[in-house]
């Protein structure tokens, strides 16, 4: 059950995270190359609500990969130690990549919080931008993967919930 609510919070924070990342591109950073904030509205939301809501899904999702790995750790370090690598090279690169992308993410808002360099914090964001398009292809990868373990654990807990309502 357990397994399942973090699984569930990690889709659900996903899906949020790259739509909200793509939206902010597509429709506020591509072709904009004079910098200004271009002042539209996306579903009722301008740039500064997407970039909260994008933030918002972001801290979510870390949250719930860290507990996903705390979760997982032992396997990650039986993965490690046996050198077994190359049989799970996905998962791994999935790791790997989304560690990249949350310090290119973070970064900006360290530098913006610090009243640092804006071509500084500008340079990580096109980085971030960039890295965040194949971790969503990667996380889509894991989430096909995995989508027979959500049905069936989904399908055990509505047995068990119908079998103890006839009880």
């Amino acid at each position: 059950m357990k397994k399942l609510i973090v699984n569930l919070g990690l889709l659900i924070s996903v899906i949020f995270t790259i739509f909200s990342g793509l939206l902010i591109q597509i429709e506020y950073h591509m072709g904009n190359h004079t910098h200004k904030l271009i002042d539209k509205s996306v579903i009722g939301l301008d740039y500064s609500d997407w970039s909260s809501f994008h933030k918002f899904a972001i801290v979510m999702l870390t949250v719930f990969v860290a507990i996903h790995f705390s979760l997982h750790w032992k396997w990650y370090k039986t993965v490690f130690t046996k050198r077994l690598l190359n049989k799970n090279r996905q998962v791994i690169t999935l790791s790997i990549i989304f560690l990249f992308v949350a310090v290119t993410g973070f970064v900006p808002w360290i530098i913006d919080l610090a009243d640092g360099n804006d071509l500084n914090r500008k340079a990580f964001i096109e980085i971030h931008d960039k890295i965040a398009i194949i971790l969503s292809i990667y996380f889509i990868l894991h989430i096909i993967k995995r989508l027979k373990w959500f049905v069936s654990t989904i399908e055990k807990m509505n047995k068990n919930t119908a079998h103890n309502t006839r009880s």
